[in-house]
This record gives C-alpha cells, sequence and structure tokens, in this order.
C-alpha cells in the first residue's frame, strides 16, 4: 500500500480522542484507528524513509511509529490513550525507544496542528557535548546556522537552563547553548492540504533536506 495522504477520519479520531480518552470511545472507533491513523503513518513513515535513503546512503535509522497507548505506570496524567500520533528515525543499533543521544528527524500530529523537524537532547551529558562542539568552532557553528535559519522555514525551540554556561558566547549561539533539549520544528494546521495527499512526503523531506547539515553537525561521534 502506497501512501496516498491522511482524510478526515485521521483528523476525526484525533479529535474524538481528545475529548473522549476512554476506553469505551477507543474500541468502538479502534477500526477508524487502526485503518485511517496507524495504517496511513507507517506508509508514510516507509515512503519518507525511503527518500532518506536516496537522499543519503549513510542514513541507517529507521521508523519508529508510537502506539496508541500510553504508559500511565510513573505519569500523574492517567489517561490511557495518546492524544497525538507520531514517528521518528532511529538507529537500530543505539539503546532506548526515542533518539535522545543524536538529533532525530521526527512528524507528529494532534487534533489542532501537524509538525515535523528535528529533535535533539532531554539528556544533560547529552547537551554538554553539544555545547562542547558549539565552543569549539564558534564561528562554523554560527555559519552552518545561519544558512539554515535564513530560509525561515523552522522554529527553535525547547526550554533554557538559567544558568549560564559560556558568557562570553555571544546570543544567537547561546540560544542554542542553553537549551535543556532541541525542536527544531515546522508547525502547520489543516489547511495546509498537502496533509491529504501524497505531496506530504515531498513537503516533509523537503523539509528534512533543508536541515540536514544541522542533523550531521550535531551527531555525536
Amino acid at each position: 500500500m502506497s501512501f496516498k495522504g491522511f482524510n478526515e477520519k485521521t483528523n476525526d479520531y484525533l479529535i474524538g480522542i481528545r475529548f473522549n480518552n476512554n476506553k469505551q470511545w477507543f474500541q468502538e472507533h479502534k477500526e477508524m484507528y487502526n485503518e485511517n491513523v496507524h495504517a496511513i503513518t507507517v506508509d508514510f513513515a516507509n515512503e519518507l524513509c525511503e527518500k532518506m535513503r536516496e537522499f543519503d546512503k549513510n542514513f541507517t535509522e529507521k521508523p519508529r511509529v508510537s502506539r496508541a497507548n500510553r504508559d500511565v505506570r510513573f505519569s500523574k496524567n492517567k489517561e490511557p490513550y495518546k492524544t497525538c500520533k507520531w514517528f521518528f528515525f532511529r538507529n537500530e543499533m543505539k539503546k532506548g525507544s526515542v533518539p535522545h543521544e543524536e538529533p532525530g528527524f521526527f512528524f507528529e500530529m494532534s487534533a489542532d496542528w501537524w509538525r515535523y523537524g528535528l529533535f535533539f537532547g532531554d539528556n544533560p551529558k547529552v547537551m554538554e557535548k553539544l555545547r562542547a562542539k558549539i565552543n569549539a568552532d564558534q564561528a562554523k557553528c554560527k555559519r552552518l546556522i545561519q544558512s539554515v535559519e535564513k530560509k525561515g522555514i523552522f522554529t527553535l525551540e525547547g526550554e533554557e537552563y538559567k544558568r549560564i554556561f559560556n558568557k562570553d558566547l555571544e546570543p544567537y549561539l547561546n540560544k542554542w547553548a542553553q537549551k535543556k533539549w532541541i525542536t527544531y520544528v515546522r508547525y502547520e494546521d489543516y489547511n495546509n492540504m498537502d496533509f491529504y495527499s501524497e505531496k506530504l512526503v515531498d513537503t516533509v523531506f523537503n523539509g528534512f533536506k533543508s536541515i540536514y547539515p544541522i542533523y550531521e553537525y550535531f551527531k555525536i561521534k
């Protein structure tokens, strides 16, 4: 099955689970979820992964698609189901289910938006290595980030430490260095009709390609 785009039932499920996050509603709409959310996401992730490998023969990551159920064992939020659907690309040789140790490309959709981009960090030791790489060649790092940011596609997000790690680092680079985690992300709403078309593969791929230099630069060697 090839990816032809998501559909209105995809949206119906994402809206429905937000307001009806319980087992009865999910069981009644399980077929809707399987056919119009999960299966289509798997097709999308696989086709996007193929394009990434055509672009870079050394790209070894594989898509990891989220499940419907939430792990509520250690969470204060006891809602049983995720209200977003997402996937990311993960190196199968790495331990763990989330690409904390290296930058990872992702796609996610909710009732209100869909988004895609690059995620990195959520681990103090990893972010320490990122800061070291920035400090090692500040001029090169700045040129690289500026070359991507001037395209105006993605926005930098992430909670910041209050402590200033390098007071001599210019503000432009400090906005990266001070993060506890980094999400370099593009938000879209459902007025963007690419979501309902096979064009979505190229849309997201072209976005990933535009930030590929940052992905390569900050990969932990």
